[in-house]
């Protein structure tokens, strides 16, 4: 048994992650048995967890057919095929293991921006910074940016996330925010850039400011009170915005009015480790209405339990998974 797990519920969704990875030890198939028959709760708690797996919209029956005979196999043989399999996978030469080795140079290219940014912020953190200019920024929730002033440019480049700038006037030096998507130049004071993933969005609360696309559109003033889009290549329509609906991260709330439950869990995800999952495709669009504060995302996600009427299934690592009753 993990020590770490203390209650039945706990420990049956340690075994059942770990059995059901390749990962797990003979030695650990047999302490599973042993756990197992320990006390009839064990064996509760065990078949509630396979019960809700079988749930899944994304397993086939084939693979809940799969699961239940590794799960079934546990402690009754020493495999080793998987010890080989998983000696040959070490291997320095062998192919997954030379796979991972670019997967990892690449993932660590990629990343390196943000892990020598000037300012950044962990999940579920805000941050406000006072730049050389006089300019401040308020970053939100897992944000990176850099800022490279020179004599005749200000430029803040936001490797990603969510950030509110309000701009110092320097007439001789233009004020860029620079991000994998495009460029937004202030012509004024106020505004917000958020790039996630590949979309972008910029909204504007004070004066106008000149956006260029990475793939060509540009847009000469976007005003007080608008925000333009770009997702995947598309840009959307310049459209009006409920200003303290959008702003309200800077209070530490967040503001859900007749929203899809997928696109709330979305937004909750940036404020907690781990993910939040829903695992029944019909569960994506019941519509959601709340204010909620983004320093307690897990009250959060009581309540909307609680008013859908949800199973909520916690595992380690922080996931959890959202369901129909």
């Amino acid at each position: 048994m993990n020590p770490d797990k203390k209650t039945p519920q706990e420990q049956a969704n340690y075994w059942l992650v770990l059995l059901s990875s390749p990962f797990a030890s003979s030695e650990q198939r047999l302490a599973f048995e042993a756990w197992l028959a320990e006390n009839p709760d064990n064996q509760a708690e065990w078949d509630k967890a396979r019960a809700f797996w079988k749930k899944f919209d994304m397993l086939s029956d084939e693979q809940v057919a799969l699961l239940d005979k590794r799960l079934s196999s546990a402690g009754r043989r020493r495999d080793l095929k998987s010890k080989r399999s998983l000696r040959g996978f070490f291997n320095p030469w062998s192919v997954p293991a030379f796979a991972c080795l670019l997967l990892l140079v690449w993932v660590g290219i990629a990343a390196w921006p943000v892990w020598f940014a000037d300012y950044r912020t962990a999940v579920g953190e805000q941050r406000s910074v006072q730049l050389s200019d006089g300019s401040t920024v308020l970053m939100n929730t897992d944000t990176a940016l850099s800022v490279d002033f020179t004599a005749t440019q200000r430029t803040v480049t936001l490797h990603g996330g969510e950030a509110y700038f309000k701009v110092a006037k320097d007439a001789e030096r233009p004020f860029d925010v620079e991000t994998d998507d495009g460029r937004v130049r202030a012509l004024g004071t106020a505004f917000e850039v958020r790039q996630l993933g590949r979309e972008m969005a910029v909204t504007v609360y004070e004066h106008a400011v000149r956006v260029v696309f990475s793939q060509g559109t540009t847009i000469e003033a976007l005003r007080e009170g608008e925000l333009v889009a770009v997702n995947e290549g598309r840009v959307s329509k310049v459209v009006a915005v409920n200003r303290k609906q959008t702003q309200a991260w800077r209070d530490h709330r967040l503001v859900f009015r007749d929203l899809p439950l997928v696109q709330v869990v979305a937004e909750l995800n940036r404020y907690r480790p781990g993910s939040i999952v829903i695992v029944n495709a019909r569960l994506k669009q019941h519509r959601v209405t709340g204010v909620f504060d983004t320093r307690e995302p897990d009250k959060a996600l009581a309540v909307i339990e609680n008013t859908l009427k949800l199973a909520v299934y916690r595992l380690p690592g922080s996931l959890v998974l959202l369901a129909a009753r």
